[in-house]
């Protein structure tokens, strides 16, 4: 059968920066297999592909063109691990979002919440260049979880914006970002999302054996900076597999226009992340390990010196008696200097046992160090030593009377870390942490297809290539429907008629405040149903409904002290509860086949004894203006909002794209003045317009960020602003060769603000930047 699809279709995926180019693929057979061991860990565990079989890319003639203006490549297989079960992702009840190492090659933020910033529903808290957090639909750490090949990143980053997610992704084969049933997997504290940065770092069967890498050089105007990256991969012999990757950083301070000043005072950054690989591989699973070494430094740009602490008489204020009779003379500028060792070992086996279809294991152990330098010295010194580990199987699909057929994991993890803060702003005590999360998650299909995980070519390469997105676009395609009904024309097509997908979890936690011997002991329970049906060939209705509860996190319950990187004092309160949280999300999707695609989705959480901090005071005058008393707290909240994007192809080479998000946190608490949480999201709009011609394309994107007014106690309005940029790409005709770019951001040069920042007042949005790139692949 003969038949051409939409590569995003087949992935998924939208892009960072750029929108999706698409192309029509003749004569291809696609598998969706399932990463049963590593779920979303981006190892191809031999049961999670989707393959390809080196079809090739047609190249119509449109417009008058020649058959000549596009060239003819073959596609890779394309691996996405969003989900351990590895249903297509578009058809999935919550949309999962994946951004390609392609898309990363031309990019130039360095920081993982501004690499994402850009994606429907996320946004990003940036404190400076040196540290952001992703925001997913109103929610950032600690209810999102970021882990790098699914396991989770241990670094300072879950207790502070300032802090820096300690994982490098210029480089990274993709960036996942889920929401749905597979987040059950991470436990209560994924409850906003996951962030998956999925890497090479230890090869796997997919990788070449053949000497291969590539070096991307990265400029910036906006700081004056650059980014830097080579990966060098190999082979030894038949079963042994190689790999070395090098990234640096330099920027200076970042430029902002319209401002009290030119530029943003100690908001540079610096960066060397280097890691080494080796794996054996034979036909039944492989063992791999590496050593990632990351060095930061980077400047705290608003930083003070505050004499204040709660009142001995009023603990719900702040006291600054005295001062305000002086100016504190400051020394050297504030700065982080940040070292991460992190060790991974990886084990797989394909089909152990019968009824097994994929066992693994993986263990992570890390060293995470961060001095934060003040007046020179070493002012306060975060640690954290910590054990991940996770094992997982994956059963044989099996036939379920006349149900349809099952395919299903489970699985076990396992975290200790011995977390300290000790100096200055050591406002958290040393705290051991012991969290042990039993899961499992099955999937119902009509079909065999849709839950079997196929074991052709297992071991195939999982490379995607800049010349594997460029070549014209045929939405067409689609099986006439006259005479068939919905479900036949949909088995035929390789997609599933419906699914339903439904798992659980169990939560243990044991946290233990050492310097004042005080242990908290909370337990978890999360369950989650979605399930998805075609109405029409073209017409896909999902929903899901879920139960989640997050434990409180060790900041939560026992912090105490000044924070004067984000200019508070902190205060936990160790009686906190489990938070509970209730969900449900629609989403309704239409392709035509030919040339409109669109997606909508809504969702509604009710949560109780939700967490958050609330500003208790803040101070108004003098030196210390600004700085706030926080207090951490439960209340029952309402969590909703929803996401559009649609997308209209004019011709094989044309395409507009729109997109709208918003998502709203309200509480219900007596002593509140203001019913928002603290640093919503405000709404955005936005869109973009795409054209190929001959090797290049051409965007010209942008969004409209209204200004938020919804806002908490002692917050102020953030003004709307528009952001606007525009991209040129180079392909070169083959795909081992390069890529090139030329990108202008800010092209209005408009001063805005994130409201989701701590430090919103303070560091603005950089200033129009000329941006350029090459990526060289051999």
């Amino acid at each position: 059968m003969s038949k051409s699809f939409n590569i995003n279709e087949l992935r998924g995926i939208h892009y960072t920066s750029t929108p999706p180019s698409n192309f029509s693929i003749k004569h291809t057979t696609v598998i969706f297999s399932v990463t049963a061991a590593l779920s979303m860990a981006g190892l191809p565990v031999m049961a999670a592909e989707i393959q390809s079989t080196n079809s090739e890319l047609t190249t119509s003639a449109d417009n008058g063109l020649s058959d000549m203006t596009m060239p003819s490549t073959t596609l890779d297989t394309i691996v996405v691990t969003s989900n351990p079960l590895l249903p297509q992702a578009n058809e999935m009840a919550t949309a999962t979002s994946i951004v390609t190492g392609e898309a990363l090659d031309s990019q130039v933020n360095s920081t993982l919440g501004d690499a994402l910033a850009n994606e429907i529903g996320v946004s990003t808290d940036s404190f400076g260049q040196g540290a952001s957090r992703p925001i997913i639909r109103g929610q950032s750490a600690p209810r999102v979880q970021v882990m790098q090949n699914g396991l989770t990143v241990q670094d300072a980053s879950q207790i502070s914006p300032d802090h820096q997610i300690s994982v490098p992704i210029l480089g990274a084969r993709q960036i996942e970002v889920i929401k749905g049933t597979s987040a059950l997997m991470y436990g209560g504290g994924a409850i906003g999302g996951v962030v998956n940065i999925v890497d090479n770092t230890i090869p796997n069967p997919s990788s070449q054996k053949n000497l291969n890498g590539k070096v991307s050089l990265i400029g910036q105007q906006a700081t004056d900076g650059y980014l830097g990256y080579a990966e060098l991969n190999g082979g030894i012999g038949d079963n042994w597999l190689w790999s070395g990757r090098y990234q640096k950083t330099d920027k200076g301070n970042i430029q902002v226009p319209h401002w009290d000043t030119d530029e943003i005072s100690n908001s540079w950054y610096t960066q060397d992340n280097g890691s080494i690989g080796l794996s054996y591989v034979t036909d039944l699973g492989y063992i791999g390990g590496s050593y990632q070494r990351q060095s930061s430094e980077y400047g705290l740009p608003f930083h003070v010196h505050s004499e204040c602490s709660p009142d001995s008489n009023n603990p719900n204020s702040l006291s600054c008696a005295g001062e305000h009779d002086h100016d504190h003379a400051h020394g050297e500028a504030p700065y982080v200097d940040l070292t991460s060792d992190v060790y991974q070992l990886y084990a797989e086996r394909q089909i152990p046992m019968i009824g097994v279809d994929n066992i693994n294991a993986k263990i992570s152990y890390t060293d995470y160090r961060h001095d934060e330098i003040d007046e020179g010295v070493a002012g306060t010194t975060f640690k954290n030593s910590a054990i991940s580990a996770r094992t997982q199987a994956t059963h044989a699909t099996y036939k379920t009377g006349n149900l349809g057929f099952m395919k299903g994991v489970v699985g076990l993890d396992y975290t200790n870390s011995e977390f300290s803060a000790v100096g200055l702003e050591g406002y958290l005590p040393k705290t051991d942490r012991t969290q042990v999360g039993l899961f499992f998650i099955e999937r119902l299909t009509p079909n065999y297809l849709g839950a079997k995980i196929e074991n052709v070519d297992k071991f195939a390469d999982n490379t995607f290539s800049s010349s594997d997105e460029h070549a014209g676009h045929n939405h067409g395609g689609r099986a006439d429907s006259t005479d068939e009904s919905t479900n036949a024309i949909v088995s035929k097509q390789g997609r599933s008629p419906w699914y339903i997908e439904f798992g659980g979890r169990q939560d243990f936690q044991n946290l233990t405040d050492t310097e004042n011997n005080i242990d908290k002991a909370h337990t978890g329970t999360s369950v989650s149903l979605e399930g998805g049906k075609y109405l029409t060939p073209n017409t896909q209705l999902s929903a899901r409904i879920s139960h989640s509860e997050r434990l409180p996190s060790s900041q939560e319950l026992f912090s105490n002290g000044a924070h004067l990187a984000t200019n508070t004092w902190e205060r936990g309160n160790d009686q906190l509860k489990e938070e509970s949280t209730n969900g449900v999300e629609l989403t309704l999707r239409f392709d035509n086949g030919d040339s409109f695609e669109t997606s909508i989705s809504a969702f509604y959480n009710d949560s109780k004894d939700y967490i958050y901090a609330k500003t208790q005071d803040v101070v108004t005058e003098g030196e210390s203006a600004g700085f706030r008393l926080v207090d951490y707290v439960q209340s029952d909240a309402k969590h909703y909002g929803g996401e559009i994007q649609s997308r209209y192809y004019l011709n094989n080479r044309i395409s507009i794209g729109s997109f709208a998000d918003i998502a709203l946190i309200t509480l219900d608490s007596n002593d509140l003045t203001s019913k928002y949480a603290p640093r919503l999201v405000a709404p955005r709009i936005g869109g973009d317009i795409t054209t190929q011609f001959g090797q290049f394309d051409l965007v010209l994107s942008g969004y409209h960020r209204f200004e938020q007014d919804h806002i908490a106690d002692f917050e102020t309005n953030t003004p709307s602003y528009n952001m606007v940029d525009a991209k040129l790409v180079y392909h070169s005709p083959s795909a081992d060769d390069y890529t090139a770019f030329l990108q202008v951001n800010n092209l209005l040069n408009e001063l805005a603000y994130n409201h989701a920042s701590y430090l919103v007042e303070h560091v603005p949005m950089p200033e129009r930047s000329l941006n350029a790139g090459v990526t060289y692949r051999f």
